[in-house]
């Protein structure tokens, strides 16, 4: 315990500092100081504002973040228990039928995009083919039960956006699979083994625990505890933020100045895609985000949101960059930006 508090001091003063911060707005104590007369001028910032943008906030954070830490628990066990190359002993060989198969093994196989990329290096070191490996990367964070429970959750109990999500997710995975498969045949995919580098490009709470020592000292199931606390405290990080800009954006833009600058199409779905891309939110609580502004764009720039974000971010652009060659990760990246913009443009 001491040694997981030494790791994550800071994450954990910050997030304490925050609640208290937030606590104090909500009950209206931090009201009674004035704010000084210039920065309510310089920035429009009222105890109104910082009241509603308040109420908004925890209105997306109480909601989501119970799926969060279904999330963590659920990659954590899987992680421990379930190792990966026994289940791709039952993918065909024809990349006809192991391609789609790929894109739906997140149903069994939950990991979350945070996980996803060292399970990737993994599986292709151990000879699996790297384009049900890519396909299953893009998938998995979409296609999987957790998502699926929050989305249907965040948008009121509504199947289509579920659905939208699902089928859009996996078309995109299974181009991208299909033309990986074409363009990276007989190509080297993999960076030069490098130890170092890859530890430093695994998922964080990778970072913070050494398995081996773990698995000796104590029980399997204590262990994926132990794994889950540290994704916990990263994942939770990029969800704050998420509900902290969300709620600005709807306090100080307004719902009305947010439908004037999406009014045209591609520049909402452009606008949700670079906030996805930023964002780094975790698949599981997304859709939350998503949803705080559905009275204020349409369906399809919402679906970009939704779709981009858990397949191409920040975090996952440079993990990937730690484990594949330049070329691949570009290519990963263009490809999904595009299909992503234009499959969502022509929803409109």
């Amino acid at each position: 315990m001491l040694r997981f508090i030494r790791a994550n001091y800071v994450e954990i003063t910050g997030i304490m500092a925050f609640a208290f911060f937030m606590y104090l707005i909500s009950f209206g104590d931090l009201f009674l100081i004035d704010i000084p007369e210039w920065i309510r001028n310089h920035f429009s910032l009222t105890h109104e504002h910082l009241q509603n943008m308040s109420s908004i906030f925890f209105g997306v954070f109480i909601e989501g973040i119970p799926f969060i830490l279904v999330g963590v628990l659920v990659s954590s066990l899987i992680h421990v228990f379930v190792k990966e190359e026994m289940i791709w002993r039952f993918i065909p060989n024809s990349p006809l039928l192991s391609i789609p198969m790929a894109a739906c093994l997140g149903l069994i196989l939950p990991i979350c995009e945070c996980g996803i990329v060292p399970v990737a290096r993994r599986l292709i070191q151990k000879g699996v083919p790297h384009y049900v490996v890519f396909t299953f990367l893009l998938a998995a964070p979409i296609i999987n039960p957790i998502t699926i429970t929050s989305t249907y959750i965040a948008f009121g109990d509504s199947w289509e956006m579920v659905g939208l999500r699902l089928f859009f997710a996996g078309i995109i995975a299974i181009m991208m699979g299909s033309c990986l498969g074409l363009f990276f045949s007989n190509r080297s995919i993999l960076k030069e083994e490098d130890v170092g580098k890859n530890q430093q490009h695994d998922c964080s709470c990778e970072n913070h625990c050494d398995h081996s020592h773990s698995h000796l000292k104590q029980g399997r199931i204590s262990h994926a505890l132990y794994h889950s606390i540290f994704e916990f405290i990263d994942m939770s990080k990029y969800f704050i933020l998420g509900g902290l800009i969300a709620a600005a954006f709807q306090t100080w833009i307004g719902i009305t100045a947010i439908k004037e600058i999406a009014s045209d199409g591609w520049i909402g779905i452009l606008l949700m895609m670079g906030l996805a891309f930023g964002l780094s939110i975790c698949s599981s609580a997304d859709a939350f985000i998503a949803s705080s502004f559905r009275t204020a764009l349409s369906t399809a720039p919402l679906l970009a949101f939704l779709i981009y974000g858990p397949m191409m971010d920040i975090k996952n652009v440079l993990m990937l960059s730690g484990s594949f060659r330049w070329s691949v990760v570009s290519f990963l990246f263009v490809g999904t930006t595009s299909l992503t913009f234009i499959l969502t443009w022509l929803f409109l």
